[in-house]
């Protein structure tokens, strides 16, 4: 069995630019420790699937442009964990609808967290 579990405490830019890679998983990722989130995905125009359900944003600071242009991307499901999101998190995200489990938008989330207006379902349950 897979008993082992990865530590990240920084993913600012981890994946940016990657425009070729279409899907990303993550298993056994701990991302408790984590602060900084900025750019992560940013520029990962292929990318049409990514779960993000495990991540642990609690101790965030910085997630601005965190999705920004992942232009592919059709759908983002985003947990009721999730308590800070940055400005401009979404933008150029033009396929995207987004899923919160939040019944409305949390008071830690940026006004410009979705600025480019993609849809959203709040109140969202799988």
């Amino acid at each position: 069995g897979s008993d082992w579990k990865i530590y990240v405490k920084n993913f600012e830019r981890a994946f940016q630019d990657m425009s070729a890679v279409t899907s990303i998983k993550f298993d056994n990722l701990n991302t408790s420790e984590n602060t900084k989130f900025y750019y992560t995905f940013k520029g990962m125009s292929s990318l049409t699937e990514l779960d993000v359900s495990n991540f642990d944003t609690s101790n965030a600071t910085n997630m601005r442009h965190m999705f920004h242009g992942c232009s592919s991307l059709t759908s983002i499901n985003i947990p009721d964990s999730v308590t800070t999101i940055g400005s401009y998190a979404f933008s150029e995200c033009f396929s995207l609808k987004i899923n919160c489990e939040a019944a409305s938008k949390p008071t830690g989330w940026s006004s410009y967290w979705n600025y480019s207006n993609r849809p959203v379902k709040w109140g969202y349950s799988e």
